[in-house]
């Protein structure tokens, strides 16, 4: 369990640049989450990094909530700049 946690912290560092990419071309929240989606399942397929084969198994809903909860961090820390206060 340790390494599945250490992975995710890993996998998460992934998510603030990829996030921020995205974040620059628009579009609703859900179009830039699909977009961050993907890249991080590409990057990932292309690295070392590795889920244990249970996780794999439910890889996309995980990744989705990881970045839920990055995105979600990084708007209370007022990372990203918003047209208006939400």
């Amino acid at each position: 369990m340790v390494k599945f946690l250490q992975t995710i912290i890993t996998i998460a560092g992934f998510i603030v640049p990829l996030a921020t990419f995205f974040e620059a071309d628009g579009g609703t929240g859900e179009q830039k989450k699909e977009k961050v989606l993907n890249a991080l399942m590409d990057e990932l397929d292309k690295s070392e990094i590795k889920l244990p084969v249970w996780a794999n198994l439910f890889k996309k809903p995980i990744l989705s909530l990881l970045i839920d909860a990055v995105v979600n961090y990084l708007n209370r820390e007022g990372f990203f700049e918003h047209g208006e206060d939400s």
